[in-house]
C-alpha cells in the first residue's frame, strides 16, 4: 500500500485564514446503531421523534424516513470499517482494588464527570466493554475486580485473551504491593509467552504535591525495571504514564495507549505530517470527539499544553452545538468546522472527517496560510484516511459500536 498522501498541494504563502471564529449548524442525523451508551453518545430513543411534542404526524414520518435513510447509508459505509472479534484488541484493566480503573472507563467512554466517579461502588464482576474511537478504531476493555493483595488468581484467567494489559497504580497510598503484583504479572505473562505491552497508569497524582510527582514516577518506574531484570526480563514492553481524573493527563495516557493498538498509526502520522509540510502547520490532530481521544498526530514533538487546548477546543465546540445545532443531528457532518484564535497568539481550526471524529490543525496567527489550499489538503487528507483505514480493515457485520456487557461473578 501507498503511504502517502495522493492529492496534496505544495502551499502558497498568502492570503492569511480568516480567523473569525464561525459555528455553522448540523444537518445529518446521526445513525441509532452509533448512538449507544459506551461512548457517552444521545440515547437512540430520541432519533425515533415519538417523544417530541410539537411534531405532528406527517412531520414524524417524514423525519423517520429520513433517518431511515440516512441509516441505511450510514450502514453500508459502517460495514466495510467493521473488524472480526479474534482482530480486535482486547486490553485488561488490572490493578489492586479501588486503584481507580472503573473510574477512568466510566470517565472517558461514558461521560462521567470525575465527582461522580468518586461514588462508584467497588467493582465485584467482570465489565465488558466494547468500544469505537472514531468509527475506525474498535477495541474490547475487561475491566476485573482487582485483589487486595499481590494476588494473580484472577489475572491468570483473564490475561491470556489479552494483548495490553493496562496496569493502574494509586500513587497516593502505599504502593510496594502494587509493584510486586505488576512485577508478578510481568513475569507471569513473559513465563508462558504472552510478549504483551503493559501500560502502567501512576494514577491519582491530583492527591500528590506536584514538586513530589515526577519523583514517585522516577522511582516506581527505576524499582519495576530492577525488579524485572532480576527476574530475567531485559527489555519489557512497558510504558509508565502520570494521569489523574481531574486533568486531560487520563485522556493524553489513554491516547497513547489506544494509539499503541492501531496498525494504520505509522502511515497515518506520515499523511499527517506531509499535509503540515505542505500547509505549514504547526500542529494537526485526529481527535474523538465524544472521548477526546487523540488518534494520531504528526510526529513534530507535541507540547502537553497542546492537547490541553484541543481538548478545550473539543468542548467548545460540542457545548456550542448543544445550544445551536438540530437536537436530532450529530455534533460534525459534512459542512461543520470552526476556528478559534487564542490571546497567545495560536489558531486552532477544527474540520470534520466523519460523525465522530475531527481535525484539528493549530498554526501560529503571524503564519501566512493559504485558507483554500488548506482546505482542499483536508480534504484530500480526509480522504486519505477513509481509505487507509478501509483497506486495512477486516469486514464482518455490523452489531453495535459500543455497549457494556455484565458478565456473571
Amino acid at each position: 500500500m501507498n503511504y502517502g498522501l495522493s492529492g496534496v498541494l505544495d502551499t502558497a504563502p498568502n492570503n492569511s485564514l480568516n480567523t473569525s471564529g464561525d459555528y455553522h449548524p448540523f444537518q445529518n442525523y446521526y445513525p441509532p446503531h452509533i448512538r449507544s451508551v459506551a461512548n457517552g453518545c444521545h440515547n437512540p430513543s430520541r432519533l425515533t421523534g415519538q417523544h417530541r411534542l410539537d411534531d405532528n404526524d406527517d412531520e414524524q414520518q417524514q423525519q423517520q424516513q429520513q433517518q431511515q435513510h440516512h441509516y441505511q447509508q450510514q450502514q453500508r459505509s459502517d460495514d466495510d470499517y467493521e473488524i472480526n472479534d479474534i482482530d480486535k484488541p482486547k486490553l485488561l484493566m488490572w490493578g489492586l482494588t479501588k486503584s481507580g480503573k472503573t473510574s477512568i472507563i466510566k470517565l472517558i467512554f461514558e461521560k462521567m464527570t470525575a465527582g461522580e466517579t468518586l461514588k462508584l461502588p467497588e467493582t465485584k464482576m467482570i465489565q465488558i466493554h466494547e468500544l469505537t474511537c472514531g468509527v475506525y478504531v474498535r477495541f474490547q476493555i475487561r475491566d476485573v475486580p482487582g485483589p487486595k493483595t499481590a494476588s494473580l488468581n484472577d489475572f491468570e484467567t483473564f490475561a491470556p485473551n489479552a494483548t495490553t494489559i493496562i496496569f493502574v497504580l494509586d500513587v497516593t497510598e502505599d504502593y510496594t504491593d502494587a509493584i510486586n503484583l505488576l512485577v508478578s504479572s510481568v513475569q507471569w505473562m513473559y513465563k508462558h509467552g504472552h510478549n504483551v505491552r503493559f501500560e502502567v497508569l501512576i494514577h491519582k497524582i491530583d492527591g500528590v504535591q506536584e514538586p513530589d510527582r515526577l519523583e514517585r514516577y522516577s522511582n516506581i518506574q527505576k524499582q519495576v525495571i530492577v525488579m524485572l531484570h532480576e527476574c530475567s526480563i531485559e527489555k519489557p514492553l512497558i510504558n509508565f504514564y502520570l494521569t489523574s481524573i481531574y486533568d486531560h493527563s487520563i485522556h493524553e495516557a489513554f491516547s497513547k495507549i489506544v494509539q499503541n493498538q492501531m496498525k494504520q498509526l505509522r502511515a497515518l502520522e506520515n499523511m499527517l505530517n506531509i499535509v503540515t509540510e505542505s500547509t505549514q502547520l504547526d500542529k494537526i490532530f485526529v481527535c474523538d470527539i465524544y472521548n477526546k481521544i487523540f488518534l494520531a498526530s504528526d510526529t513534530k514533538p507535541v507540547d502537553t499544553q497542546l492537547s490541553e487546548l484541543c481538548c478545550d477546543v473539543v468542548d467548545v465546540y460540542t457545548d456550542i452545538s448543544s445550544i445551536y445545532g438540530a437536537s436530532n443531528s450529530s455534533v460534525l457532518d459534512s459542512m461543520s468546522f470552526c476556528t478559534i484564535e487564542l490571546s497567545i497568539g495560536l489558531i486552532l481550526y477544527l474540520k470534520d472527517i466523519n460523525p465522530t471524529t475531527a481535525l484539528i490543525c493549530i498554526f501560529k496567527k503571524e503564519s501566512k496560510i493559504n485558507e483554500a489550499l488548506m482546505e482542499v489538503n483536508l480534504n484530500i487528507l480526509k480522504k486519505n484516511i477513509q481509505e487507509l483505514f478501509l483497506t486495512n480493515t477486516k469486514c464482518s457485520k455490523r452489531q453495535q459500536l459500543n455497549t457494556s456487557i455484565t458478565s456473571i461473578e
